[in-house]
């Protein structure tokens, strides 16, 4: 959903259930209670407060700003997510710092195919503690199924051609360590044919998306899947 306080005093708001939402309603069972809500400002462009000033850009913010239609797929819905921190010294957030910004595998219509890791490493600000609130222990994974898994494990849900696997991390007070263990799919000559580039029907490229369960931050890997070695 989203809201905005317009300078009529108005608020605008568009609210409607995800599909999990619907179907645990539909079960009448119990089941369905909401317990806890997120708010995000994914539509604010901050960058009108660098370009005008805090004063005029937040006016601007506040009557123009479109709101974002509500959407049914919990997937893609509060991506930036707003959070409370009980540390009033805090001056930076958090980061992620990941192994590799891009993966390649060759030979990939063999069977013989190998396993890559990617560290994703979550740190405090200048070797900080990072907060509670926002610390993660739990990485979410998302992948393109027809290419990619991960190693050994299973996913927690599948949303069209995308599965999504929840990876447990070692943490610390100041930082969280994720190992993603990542395996392509065989694939067969039809399928570099049909989804291979368009200058280069042997590679496919794709990407493996890692988000914060409880920070909300988000990086993409770039992956190139090669036919041959």
């Amino acid at each position: 959903m989203g809201f905005l306080q317009q300078d009529t005093n108005n608020i605008i708001l568009d609210a409607v259930l995800t599909n999990e939402g619907r179907k645990r309603l539909a079960a009448n069972d119990g089941s369905f209670r909401v317990v806890a809500f997120s708010l995000g400002d994914d539509e604010v462009d901050y960058g009108v407060v660098e370009r005008f000033g805090r004063a005029v850009g937040r006016e601007k913010i506040e009557k123009n700003t479109p709101i974002f239609e509500a959407l049914t797929d919990s997937n893609l819905e509060s991506r930036s997510r707003l959070v409370t921190v009980s540390d009033p010294n805090l001056i930076a957030l958090a980061t992620y710092d990941l192994s590799a910004t891009s993966l390649s595998f060759s030979n990939i219509i063999s069977s013989n195919l190998t396993t890559e890791t990617l560290t994703v490493k979550m740190k405090g600000a200048s070797n900080q503690d990072i907060p509670q609130e926002i610390q993660d222990s739990v990485l979410v994974v998302s992948v393109d199924r027809r290419y990619m898994s991960l190693n050994g494990q299973i996913p927690f849900q599948s949303v069209d051609n995308v599965d999504y696997y929840n990876v447990v991390g070692q943490t610390t007070s100041n930082q969280s360590i994720f190992s993603v263990n990542l395996r392509p799919k065989q694939l067969l000559d039809s399928d570099f044919t049909t989804f291979g580039s368009n200058t280069d029907k042997t590679t496919i490229s794709t990407f493996v998306r890692v988000q914060g369960r409880q920070s909300g931050i988000t990086k993409d890997v770039t992956v190139t899947l090669n036919k041959n070695s």
